[in-house]
């Protein structure tokens, strides 16, 4: 299947559009359990995001949730789902969440599904890798066939106890403290293979091309010193809403160290809260959380939508939120009749 190529505009510009936390779930499931299948609410609102943002690529941040048992299945679903995308022949690619670990295929399979469906540029660079989604796609310069911008996929995992198991520690090891360093959650994320392959491949790419070339980085999990940002907004320039705990993982295993030695990252993006949209600087580096897209889980209805990351050719980066209230109106609401959220949490208005 032809692949396409990602690349700036004639005037050096590139807009991405993120979007997390579908919680698609089993449709027929739903109906027989008398739930109300938000599907089409989802996809009238991601319809509306790509007519409001005009992207050039869709990354999408975890946690679809799939819970169908065949990879035909999956692919028949998210397809549904995913067509204001596929229809408008728009390129895109997924991460997966911590849930997507628990329901329907395995990670490795449902990344087979993906990588076969139009547009989608899902691929795995390298086999050995634990999880899934873990690829590194690159934005071409306007002018030339050399890469000017990379874009990096993690599997962030599912939780910090599955460690335990992959460590071969002590069965009732307790990873999680009463004092804990982060918010005391269960979140894992990338390890550190994961962490030496990103370090490895953005050092093969600054000795191709003789530079360094900028990139970001997109996961599931936040990274534990996105809470940095979220602690100190005024010295991190912290705009959005927290509405929630965060689920940080309580083992670091040195992502944003590395890239802060390898000085190519500009941004790390990332789903998982379904009410936080915090945005801010950390050393240099933009975190932002993207809250959540979906209609069969917990989320506001003033903060449901996506992220949007312009970048330029030049290395710079702009981000901001935006939600599908500001779009839609009544039609993005869960319940027309009911409005969910208006919590006076935010750090400082968008």
């Amino acid at each position: 299947m032809h692949k396409p190529v990602l690349r700036f505009n004639g005037d050096g510009h590139f807009r991405i559009l993120m979007v997390s936390d579908f919680h698609i779930g089993n449709p027929e499931k739903l109906r027989q359990a008398n739930k109300p299948d938000h599907n089409a609410k989802l996809i009238d609102g991601l319809y509306a995001l790509i007519k409001e943002t005009k992207p050039d690529f869709v990354m999408v941040g975890g946690d679809q949730c799939l819970d169908v048992e065949t990879e035909k299945e999956a692919q028949d679903l998210f397809g549904k789902i995913m067509n204001p995308v596929i229809e408008n022949k728009i390129p895109w690619a997924a991460v997966f969440g911590n849930h997507d670990n628990e329901v329907g295929l395995s990670v490795k399979d449902e990344e087979k599904v993906y990588e076969k469906m139009p547009y989608c540029l899902n691929k795995t660079d390298c086999e050995s890798l634990s999880g899934a989604g873990n690829f590194c796609l690159n934005i071409m310069s306007n002018s030339s066939d050399k890469t000017a911008f990379n874009l990096f996929a993690l599997d962030s995992h599912r939780e910090i106890t599955d460690f335990i198991d992959e460590f071969d520690l002590r069965k009732g090891t307790k990873l999680i403290l009463p004092e804990h360093f982060n918010d005391g959650q269960t979140g894992a994320t990338a390890d550190f293979e994961q962490v030496m392959w990103y370090y490895n491949k953005s050092k093969e790419f600054e000795m191709r091309q003789g530079k360094k070339i900028p990139a970001l980085i997109f996961m599931h999990i936040p990274l534990p010193e996105y809470l940095h940002i979220v602690r100190n907004p005024e010295e991190c320039g912290a705009i959005g809403s927290k509405r929630e705990t965060l689920g940080c993982c309580e083992l670091n295993f040195g992502l944003l160290a590395a890239c802060l030695q390898r000085g190519d990252v500009k941004g790390i993006f990332f789903g998982h809260e379904h009410l936080c949209d915090i945005q801010g600087e950390y050393c240099g580096i933009t975190m932002a959380q993207d809250c959540a897209l979906g209609y069969n889980m917990s989320c506001h209805d003033d903060l449901r939508g996506g992220r949007v990351i312009d970048i330029f050719e030049s290395g710079e980066i702009q981000t901001h939120a935006v939600k599908l209230i500001d779009i839609m109106g009544i039609k993005a609401m869960r319940r027309p009749d009911y409005f969910e959220g208006g919590c006076k949490y935010y750090i400082r208005k968008l």
